[in-house]
């Protein structure tokens, strides 16, 4: 199982150019966390 991650690992190496937009799409879909749930 092991073997079958490091390819994974290596290979988001070379997605940094599409890095941000991930990260700017999963900030704008995912829903909003209240406070009530930040501190509970």
């Amino acid at each position: 199982m092991a073997e079958l991650k490091y390819p994974n690992r290596f290979n988001r190496r070379f997605w940094e150019p599409e890095l941000f937009n991930r990260l700017l799409n999963a900030c704008v879909s995912a829903r909003p966390v209240t406070f009530a749930e930040l501190t509970a």
